[in-house]
């Protein structure tokens, strides 16, 4: 492990988020509101900061970015970058403790959406839009951004992407890697774009059309609004952005071939006709589960049903209705949704529907084996088999998963915090969901947890987004040895 060269990368994100941090500056101006100030500190503040690690270790600039350099790139950045986005709440008053403004700070950039923040509506517009672009940036990865805009990250950059990127194995859409980062990021934006106009043709204000893609396209769930897209209370609105919602819980790689005119690439993929399956079953399941008793009309049943079946299942978190409300059955399957996420190369969180399905088969191979001992049975994504390598990854990855869900629902019970609650909380902010049940349901939030817990949960969302293994790995003394 060298330090430095660790160093002088996050300094350089570090600095390039303090850039970013003069747009919602300049927002604070157009609607003159006295969030200025404390906007401009925090990236003053943080661009000086970046360039004084930068600087600090900048005889590292041209030395090589290995594997365990790149897990502790990704790690620390994006636990700076949490740190260093929480400044700006922390001056504006909007919270007066750091774990609060840490908590807020690292469920955007995680794109988890869990919030302490009680009262939304009374924030400055400068303050929400920063709140949202956070989640906006982490995303597609603010380590994927920075390849893509920053010459030095290019090196090493498949090991940073292979670090950050959600799945069991990234897809290299180039030979150089920035060009794969800046493909990935101008589809993101191609979405973004057109979310923004539609959100905009409805009836939506700019400010709240943007916002809600900030929230939308990151998988991340932030309102400007305390009730959520209940808000609106309008189907075209909730249509809008429940496609936009399943377009960011797919594969990006496989929208880059359909744009190449490529269409079947996509169609013919495993995993998202698996993801698609999933989701079709479960707004059926919950749309007959509700109907007739908490809805009586099969259109509001489905509706409803429709928007938060693919608002969880993505880890979105956005809502229209207070779903802790439903029956059993309808919440157990939203519960079970929390686990699942999106798909790998998505903005998606949880394990992923592309574990999940390997996992499916080699149960099933399992099961052939004890009929048929002699039989080979390939797991098989498509027409292709799966290493042995990936399946016991991927099964190490669901234990690790599970383990961790098991301990920090027990730690949380053990704080006082009620079970249903504490578990609900853990799967929501490991899986980067945002909203749960019990005390952390949709008309609720987590700031009634006391500052261990949330200190806890901000950990989980970090584990979360990195999927584990990233964090993990820089707790092994092997990691550090030169």
């Amino acid at each position: 492990m060298n330090p430095k060269v660790v160093f002088y990368s996050v300094g350089k994100l570090t600095k390039f988020l303090g850039a970013l941090m003069g747009i919602p500056c300049v927002l604070s101006l157009v609607y003159r509101e006295p969030d200025f100030f404390p906007l401009a500190i925090a990236a003053t503040v943080t661009l000086l900061s970046g360039y004084l690690i930068e600087r600090l270790c900048s005889r590292a600039k041209d030395e090589e970015i290995r594997h365990r350099e790149a897990f502790a790139i990704v790690s620390l950045g994006w636990a700076i970058v949490a740190l260093f986005g929480s400044i700006p709440f922390l001056l504006a008053g909007t919270f007066s403790s750091f774990i609060d403004a840490y908590f807020e700070s690292m469920s955007g950039f995680t794109t988890t959406g869990a919030t302490v923040l009680t009262n939304i509506e009374s924030q400055p517009h400068g303050i929400l839009f920063w709140r949202s672009f956070t989640q906006w940036l982490g995303g597609m990865g603010i380590i994927v951004l920075g390849i893509a805009v920053l010459p030095k990250l290019t090196v090493g950059g498949m090991q940073l992407l292979a670090a950050e990127s959600p799945g069991p194995s990234p897809e290299r859409l180039k030979p150089r890697i920035a060009e794969t980062a800046k493909i990935m990021w101008g589809i993101y934006l191609l979405f973004s774009f057109s979310e923004v106009v539609l959100l905009k043709l409805v009836g939506l204000s700019l400010f709240d059309s943007v916002i809600h893609m900030f929230s939308t396209m990151p998988t991340g769930g932030f309102s400007s609004h305390t009730s959520n897209i209940g808000f609106f209370d309008q189907a075209k609105v909730e249509t809008i952005i429940t496609c936009f919602m399943f377009l960011a819980g797919g594969n990006f790689a496989l929208y880059y071939y359909f744009l190449k005119g490529n269409p079947r690439r996509l169609f013919r993929d495993s995993e998202f006709r698996f993801y698609g399956f999933v989701v079709i079953a479960a707004i059926i399941l919950v749309t007959l589960n509700l109907w007739g008793g908490t809805y009586k009309s099969v259109w509001s049943s489905f509706r409803y049903a429709a928007f938060q079946v693919v608002s969880i299942n993505t880890t979105t978190g956005f809502t229209t209705q207070d779903f802790d409300l439903w029956p059993p059955l309808s919440r157990g399957i939203l519960l079970l949704l929390m686990f699942i996420g999106g798909c790998a190369g998505s903005t998606g969180g949880a394990m992923k529907n592309v574990r999940i399905l390997i996992l499916l088969k080699k149960g099933y191979q399992e099961l052939v084996r004890l009929v048929r001992p002699r039989a080979v049975i390939p797991v098989k994504l498509g027409d292709r088999p799966v290493e042995e390598a990936v399946i016991a990854g991927i099964t190490g990855f669901f234990i690790l998963y599970i383990l961790l869900f098991l301990v920090s629902s027990l730690i949380l019970m053990k704080l006082g915090v009620d079970m249903i609650s504490s578990v609900a909380a853990t799967a929501a902010t490991i899986g980067n969901v945002g909203p749960g049940l019990g005390l952390v349901g949709a008309s609720r939030n987590y700031a009634f947890l006391p500052p261990v817990a949330k200190g806890i949960l901000s950990l989980n969302m970090l584990l979360g987004r990195l999927e584990i293994y990233t964090v993990l790995v820089l707790l092994l003394p092997a990691t550090w040895r030169k």
